[in-house]
Order: C-alpha cells, then structure tokens, then sequence
C-alpha cells in the first residue's frame, strides 16, 4: 500500500451518553492516573445512591488531586468514576468555574455531598459551561488533551505538580476576568496569552488531516540495507503523534523537517493554521521482506470532552473521554528485495611457503679405505757363496779352504698397506689399515608468522 489519509472535521458538541445495557453491581472504583496518595475506601466505594448514580450513566465523584482536602471540601481536580462502554472509568475532572463548590464530597454514610455536608443529587452530563464562549471551550478542550507549559511545568494528569499546572491554565481561559483571578493574571499573560489562544482555536477549528504517503521509491522495491523514505503530512500541531515501524527498523526524522521532533515514537510537528506540513521519515531493512510504517493520533476536537455538573451552586467540569474517541490511523508499506547472491571472486591468496628449508639431506659418508698396493712378501733366501771345488789330488796337500760365513739380511723396515685388503697368499694373513671420514648433516629450518519549577496550584473553596 502506498499511503493512506484521514481527515477529521472538529465538531462544537459534547460526546453522546453511552448507552446503558446491564445495571453494575457495587465496586470499589480504580484510581485516577497519577494519584500519589492513598484515597479512604469510602471515597471509592460505589455503592447505594452513588451506583445508582453510577448506573444512570452520571460520572460520581470521588476524591481530590491532593490529600489536603476534607471528605466534604476537595482540591480540584476530582477524580471521578463513570461508565465508558461497559467500563468503569476513573478520569480527572478539571473546574471551570473558580468561585464555585466542587460538590464532589462524601459523608459518613457515603453520601454525595458539598462542602456545608448537604447532601448533593448527581453529577450529572452537560452541553459545556454556558458563561464560556466557543473558543474558550475550544481551547480547554485543548488543554485537556495536549500537554502545555506553566512556566516550565509541563502539564498533564501524570502527577500533583502536572495537574496543578493544567488546572491552572485552565482557569486561565475560564476565569481569566474572574477579580478572584486578578493576582494572577501575569501569570496567565505569560503561558496562555492572547497570541497563544488564537493559535489552538486555528487548530481546533480546521479540518484536521493526517496522511503517510511512500516519497523513496515512489514505486517497486529496494535493496535489503537501502534506505526507504515516507512523508507525513499533518496539520495536527504541537500534538505528540504515534509512529511506528515494523519490527527490525527504526524511523528517523530525515531530510529537512526543522518543525518536526521525533522523541521515541512520538512525533511532535510545530506550527500553525490550515495548511500541512510534510515531514520525511526514513527506515533502512537489513533483509527482504514487507514493511509498514503507521501513524496515529486522536483528534483534537471538544467532542473529546465530557462536562458535568451537580447543580447551580457547583463547578461544571471538563474531563477528557480517554476511551471513547476513535484515533485517526494512516499508514504506507514498502517491500525489500533480498540483496543478489554473487560468488566473490576467489582470490587464491599467493601462498606464502614458509621458509622452510628443506633439510640438507647429508647422505652419510663411506669411509674411503685407502688403497694400498701389496707388495708381495719374497722370502730372503740366503746367498750362499759358490765355492769352487779344488780337486784333491792324493798326495797332494790340501790347501785350507775359507769357511764361507752365511750373509746375514739388512733388515727390512715392513711398509704400510697401500692397496686393497690382500688375500692370503699361501695361507698367510694379510693386513689392512684404515681410517673413518665422519660426515655430519646440517638441517635448516624457515618460520613464517603473520601478525573493539514548580507549578502553582490554585485552589479555591467557597467558605
């Protein structure tokens, strides 16, 4: 769905009683938001005349914003409990009328009462304040539904300081020429001027308009992780608006939109008069799929008020209707398509061989043996010398003959083996002499390494 828009016409009547369907038996009621004290349970008993009160459709008063108070004399606001739809609802009154009894007490007995202990009838619905005038209903209508400043207390139903400041303002524009008022005009001058009340009865006069509308892209879909931009146009201003996105995305106030705050989801959009202001909302999906961005706010309008009064003498309150009123919802989609699926190059990285050195393989070393020649082994055969043989002639004498000495051999020094292990010859042994070579292997080796102020309470009681 691209965008969708509502607008919204602000009626001058206030909202229609609810219609009964089934009488509710006794309660204690709830208590109004932000109380921040304990109410006595006969204050929130509904029971007897006050739940036939209840039961006719009337809003019965229960307790003060403060404990201050008595049972029968209250500060202002009152929480007070009605029927919304079948509903018990307990929501703030806020007066309109400063000099006037709240009426809103109860005696021992339970009973509706003011503050002299008379007993009161019912809290009954209204058309509105008769002594306001119709931009003066407008504006408390606004009050009553927008937070405002009391010199910087922001207002609200939230606490005692938020309601005494709302309160305030509010008698500020109902009370505004009141001489009980006279104290405080300053005060209201600052915070609700003249300027300031003719802006929130523009707003409230207008037709109100909220529309959410895709701008990027305008059509088709995106990529997952792109950025998708929605703008929202509204004349809804300084009234906080809900915004929300679909799960797994935030929005974010994006483009030029100096007007616009955006405080959770929350949007807040100055400005003032008919004419709309476009503010762009920007989401980014991470994956594929359908996403929807919604708008919505309850209109400003004094329908959205629910007046009452118990009797001449007593306020005529405002409370705001915070179940009945139908918000106006505006919404846009866009779609993500899922991000190309493409095979990343491989890169086969350069494989860096660590320098490992291959071990010098040493192959061990045969210990040479020399080769020694053999020399042969001649037995020294002694010489013996050869002497002639004289013949003997007899008779004859024999001459004396030398005896030959046998020659004694010079000796031999043996020489060493120069050749290869001999054989025995003729049984003998044979020698050899050696020596080892040692060879030794030297191994290298490479390594490679690769390197997260308060507000001010009025409150008046008629004596």
């Amino acid at each position: 769905m691209a965008g969708s828009s509502v607008a919204f016409a602000s009626p001058a009547v206030s909202a229609p009683l609810p219609v009964r369907t089934a009488a509710a038996p006794a309660f204690t009621a709830g208590l109004c938001e932000g109380t921040e004290y304990t109410p006595s349970e006969q204050m929130l008993d509904i029971s007897g005349v006050r739940l036939d009160h209840y039961n006719d459709g009337n809003i019965v008063p229960m307790y003060g914003t403060t404990d201050r108070g008595t049972s029968t004399a209250v500060d202002a606001p009152v929480c007070g409990v009605r029927d919304v739809d079948g509903i018990a609802k307990s929501e703030w009154m806020y007066c309109t009328d400063f000099d006037l009894d709240p009426c809103s007490g109860v005696d021992e007995n339970g009973l509706p009462v003011d503050k002299h202990n008379d007993e009161m009838g019912a809290t009954v619905p209204s058309s509105g304040n008769p002594d306001l005038s119709a931009d003066d209903l407008a504006v408390i209508s606004w009050l009553l539904q927008n937070p405002a400043k009391l010199d910087g207390t922001v207002s609200g139903n939230g606490s005692e300081n938020a309601r005494s400041a709302r309160q305030t303002l509010v008698w500020c524009v109902s009370d505004y020429d009141n001489p009980l008022m006279a104290d405080f005009k300053g005060l209201c001058d600052r915070n609700i001027g003249a300027d300031e009340r003719a802006r929130i009865v523009e707003i409230m006069n207008v037709t109100q308009t909220l529309d959410l509308a895709r701008k990027t892209p305008a059509t088709g879909t995106l990529k997952a992780g792109e950025t998708a931009v929605f703008t929202l146009n509204t004349n809804m201003y300084r009234k906080p608006i809900t915004v929300q996105s679909s799960a797994g995305t935030e929005l974010t106030v994006c483009g030029d939109n100096a007007k616009a705050t955006l405080s959770g989801n929350q949007l807040t959009v100055d400005g003032r008069g008919d004419a709309p202001t476009a503010v762009d909302l920007c989401l980014a999906a991470a994956n594929a799929g359908d996403y929807s961005v919604t708008a919505s706010v309850i209109p400003d309008s004094v329908e959205n008020l629910h007046w009452n009064t118990a009797g001449a003498e007593c306020q005529i309150f405002a409370s705001f209707d915070t179940v009945r009123p139908a918000s106006m919802n505006a919404s846009a989609s866009v779609g993500y398509a899922a991000a190309p699926t493409t095979t990343p190059a491989t890169t086969t990285p350069a494989t860096t061989t660590p320098s490992t050195t291959t071990p010098a393989t040493t192959t061990p070393i045969t210990p040479v043996v020399p080769i020694v020649p053999i020399v042969p082994i001649v037995p020294i055969v002694p010489v013996v010398p050869v002497v002639p043989v004289v013949p003997v002639v007899p008779g004859v004498p024999v001459p004396s003959q030398p005896v030959a000495t046998p020659a004694t051999p010079a000796p031999t020094t043996p020489k060493p083996a120069t050749g290869p292990r001999p054989v025995a010859i003729d049984g003998g042994a044979a020698e050899q002499n050696s020596g080892r070579n040692v060879a030794v292997a030297v191994t290298g080796l490479g390594l490679v390494g690769m390197a997260a102020a308060g507000a001010v309470a009025l409150r008046r009681k008629r004596s």
